[in-house]
């Protein structure tokens, strides 16, 4: 499939992203199992600051997968004046190689290499925002989301994360304690 949106540039190349700023985001589909690999715009976005942005576009990455069955999708934020389909023209451009060698390598039964490139593997235990969704099972909307800041994830840098009290689920009946109430 050929590009069909004209190459601007390089994401190298871009202002990189800072708090404050006016931000576009797309989320995009890259391989579907019915439409095959396509980096098909699904949803675009312009908010006034970077946070929203990236919160937004978590979101509809992860709705793109668990609820459209997109297999792989992927999320772009940037805050210059290119349109969607330019940026993710740019996208496509630099990831494609990546995506293709990602692709062989699971069709072959191997181990998943995706090359050089600006997609990478992120690691378990690496201190990263993460995007978290409670979804109560076999519901598509999620009861809950949010994202998980690094300081309160565990890993080798900060140890495990601290203890949470959460109250008992108030629709599951309580054990009596011995002797009752």
């Amino acid at each position: 499939m050929s590009n069909q949106f004209e190459v601007v540039g390089d994401m190298a190349d871009w202002p990189k992203n800072v708090p404050g700023k006016a931000t576009q985001a797309a989320v995009f589909g890259v391989y579907h199992p019915k439409k095959g690999k396509c980096f098909e715009v699904l949803w675009t976005g312009q908010f006034p600051d970077l946070e929203p942005a990236l919160y937004w576009a978590a979101k509809k990455e992860m709705q793109a997968v668990r609820k459209d069955k997109w297999i792989m999708a992927s999320r772009l934020v940037w805050q210059h004046e290119l349109t969607p389909e330019q940026a993710l023209a740019v996208a496509r451009k630099q990831m494609e190689p990546q995506v293709d060698q990602a692709l062989r390598a699971y069709r072959s039964g191997g181990d998943v290499e995706i090359g050089p490139g600006p997609m990478r593997v992120v690691e378990p235990d690496e201190a990263v925002p993460r995007y978290v969704e409670l979804v109560k099972q076999g519901e598509d909307d999620p009861i809950a989301s949010f994202v998980v800041p690094p300081e309160a994830q565990s890993g080798p840098d900060n140890g495990p994360p601290e203890s949470m009290w959460a109250p008992p689920d108030p629709r599951k009946p309580r054990p009596r304690p011995p002797g009752g109430y």
